[in-house]
């Protein structure tokens, strides 16, 4: 059966939210106690008063963030939020509905109207927007989330500040359908079930760690289940950065300097419950708590009091799983809640290749063929049909069950890349049992797939032969899932399907990711470019070329920033020129002019509006020219952010800005005059020309069409004075 969509009455159910004004989660039936162990818990030595999430309040020697608003505060922010229904934001996001308010902010389903996709918006609460260390450290966490890019965690991909809403800052996420990974618990998940979810959990993290962002609150509140468009189920990890809001990310952050502590107790590692600093290490904990959950129904700590949970973090080791979790499973998890990071795996990698091997020895003891596993969906034992049935995978697996403990102990004590003689004998002795496929298991080479694979793989793709190159395809990621080149021919498959153009620029971004050089090869970079110019593709294909490409991508960088017709927003035409010029070659090909007539129409819709206008204004004044005077007269002046509000710099800048432009206007108007003046009528017309161009990008940035150009196009493009009432009685080239 193919996955539903959401039905309205279960909406809340079905997105990640922040709490209700009940103090839910916006799961009908669940509710949470104020301070309870799943509760996010600002803590400090010092007392400090500091908003976390919703539900927070003060308890034993330390005290944490200040009481949750109150049902009635929260009403009354839930009606003021309300207000926004309706409007746009940026010009380009209308919202749609509010889905759930809390003591940090507020989401809401909306539409981005030019490329008519639903999406959804947090928002910080305007209290919080206030308070500058808050509001600056959001707009960080803004940048930081939004480097991530990969199918196991939620996509920022914008943010900005509502001025409806008295300046609040907003994130734009994806909209997801599905169910909290909360949901799945309560009773023990099959071993290869839990081990493919922790998987997609692990690939999430070694991308967020390798950009840099620890999530610092990972439990299964902040793991949302989803499916794909084959109904396969997809993980995804929400909420990366939020976290950092309150505990500080630097060394130096004056809240770090204070002794805050922010997490979840039930999740938390060690060294966070003690104030230590922290690295990547202390989300592979958190994993660990997650991952005993599932094989065990419960978390290994479990108490009212959630000081007491600290403490039993720091000082107790878990309970012993069930005899039913395998022995390298079991091993596999005491790694990662070692108490001394140092005892942990080292990074998600390390942890993910560990667990893939183990899977690999858990499914041939099961009798799963290990073919039937795809990285990333999730694939539960079968159930054996009658006695005999289930014998004969045991008794043809003999060896991979006499080896399983031994080689996943060996696994967890040495480096994970090795390879082992007993995996490869577990796999050949169940070679009669597996299906046809599981050859690919023994005959590849121990690193990647065979030629003879990959050249079979491109028979099928040239032939347009969907199924049959799936077929061959799945199982080699199954055993290869960071193969460049199967990554290559994955992008090419997806790219053969219809709306599977973002997954397949995914795939072939993970293809450069383990392989850059492959840009340089003809074939891949004409198969990326024209996929990357797909309709529809525009926002993934211009991240991709900012986050993995480098100079390969100069060339459509260029004629992206260049367009004259739907013009980029601010921040994505200033990420891309700031990329291109890294390459002073690439100067004198950047139509400046343009970008810098943009900036006077798109500059209130950045984070810095005033100065950004008047660094329009600095280039005007140094090259005055016609060609601006359309958008000098016509964009709107931006309005002080809250930013430049405090600064008092940047409130003067605000103040100037009215009498520089009508200055520059006057200067280039009466430049305008002289010119005419002295006869030159083509001069004038070049001057026209110029202005009706630029008015055209100015229109495409704010979805306005230019009156100059709707009357050009009547008149046919001719001569100005030909517009006169009865010029084609004297000039015959008007007529």
């Amino acid at each position: 059966m193919g996955p539903r969509g959401p039905r309205p009455h279960r909406a809340r159910r079905r997105h990640r939210l922040l709490r209700d004004p009940r103090g839910r989660r916006g799961i009908p039936g669940r509710s949470r106690r104020g301070n309870g162990p799943h509760t996010p818990t600002a803590l400090t030595s010092h007392g400090t008063a500091l908003v976390a999430q919703t539900g927070s309040s003060r308890f034993g020697p330390l005290s944490c963030s200040a009481p949750a608003p109150t049902m009635t505060e929260l009403d009354a922010l839930q009606s003021d939020l309300q207000a926004l229904v309706g409007t746009k934001i940026s010009g380009r996001y209308r919202i749609d509905a509010l889905i759930g308010v809390g003591g940090m902010g507020a989401v809401f389903r909306a539409r981005h109207l030019g490329l008519e996709r639903d999406v959804a918006i947090k928002v910080l609460h305007p209290e919080l927007t206030k308070d500058t260390e808050i509001s600056a450290r959001f707009d960080r966490e803004a940048r930081s989330a939004s480097r991530l890019d990969h199918p196991n965690c939620l996509q920022v991909t914008d943010s900005g500040t509502i001025d409806e809403s008295g300046g609040a800052k907003f994130l734009v996420m994806q909209l997801l359908e599905g169910t909290e990974l909360t949901d799945r618990l309560g009773k023990p998940l099959p071993p290869l079930t839990a081990i493919e979810y922790m998987l997609q959990i692990l690939r999430g993290l070694e991308h967020a760690h390798e950009q840099g962002v620890v999530h610092r609150d990972l439990k299964p509140e902040n793991v949302f289940v989803t499916t794909d468009h084959e109904g396969k189920e997809v993980l995804k990890i929400v909420d990366f950065g939020i976290a950092k809001i309150v505990s500080g990310a630097e060394s130096n952050d004056t809240m770090t300097q204070m002794g805050i502590v922010f997490g979840t107790p039930q999740y938390m590692s060690p060294e966070q419950a003690t104030g230590m600093d922290i690295d990547a290490r202390t989300d592979l904990y958190s994993a660990g708590i997650i991952m005993y959950e599932m094989l065990a129904g419960r978390p290994p700590f479990e108490a009212d009091d959630p000081v007491a949970l600290v403490r039993m973090q720091v000082t107790q080791e878990p309970p012993p799983l069930p005899d039913t979790v395998p022995e390298g499973l079991r091993a596999f998890v005491a790694r990662l809640l070692a108490k001394q990071r140092d005892d942990r795996f080292s990074s998600a990698r390390e942890a993910r290749e560990a667990l893939e091997a183990l899977r690999t020895e858990i499914s041939l003891a099961e009798g799963v063929p290990v073919a039937n596993l795809p990285a990333g969906s999730v694939a539960i034992p079968i159930a054996a049909a009658s006695p005999k049935s289930a014998a004969r995978p045991l008794a043809a697996g003999a060896a991979a069950m006499a080896g399983l403990g031994f080689l996943a102990w060996a696994l967890l004590a040495r480096p994970s890349g090795a390879e082992s003689h007993e995996r490869n004998a577990s796999a050949a002795a169940a070679g009669d049992y597996l299906d046809e496929d599981t050859p690919l298991l023994v005959l590849d080479d121990a690193d990647g797939p065979s030629s003879e694979r990959l050249a079979e793989i491109d028979k099928r793709l040239l032939a347009k032969d969907v199924d049959g190159a799936e077929k061959l395809l799945k199982p080699l990621l199954d055993r290869f899932p960071e193969d460049p080149q199967l990554l290559w021919r994955q992008g090419k498959w997806l790219a053969m399907q219809r709306r599977r153009g973002a997954q397949a620029l995914a795939s072939y971004g993970d293809a450069i990711e383990r392989d850059p050089t492959l840009l340089d090869d003809k074939d891949f970079y004409a198969e990326l470019m024209d996929l990357m110019k797909r309709r529809g593709l525009e926002e993934e294909a211009i991240n991709l070329a900012l986050r993995k490409m480098g100079k390969h991508a100069h060339a459509f960088l260029l004629e992206q920033v260049n367009r004259k017709k739907k013009a980029l927003s601010y921040a994505d035409r200033h990420r891309i020129l700031d990329e291109l010029r890294t390459d002073p070659a690439n100067e004198p090909l950047i139509d400046v002019k343009l970008n810098v007539a943009l900036d006077l129409w798109q500059a209130k819709d950045s984070l810095a509006p005033c100065r950004n206008y008047a660094a329009a204004l600095d280039y005007i004044e140094a090259h005055p020219d016609p060609y601006f005077l359309n958008a000098l007269q016509k964009a709107p002046l931006p309005e002080p952010s809250e930013e430049s509000k405090a600064d008092a710099d940047d409130a003067a800048i605000c103040e100037t800005l009215a009498a520089r432009r009508d200055a520059l206007i006057a200067a280039i108007e009466a430049s305008q005059a002289t010119t005419n003046g002295t006869g030159s009528e083509d001069g004038a017309q070049t001057a026209e020309a110029r202005n009706d161009e630029e008015g055209g990008a100015g229109a495409s940035a704010t979805g306005k069409t230019s009156s100059k150009r709707r009357k050009s196009k009547r008149s046919g493009g001719k001569p100005a004075k030909c517009k006169k009432f009865g010029a084609a009685l004297i000039h015959p080239e008007c007529r």
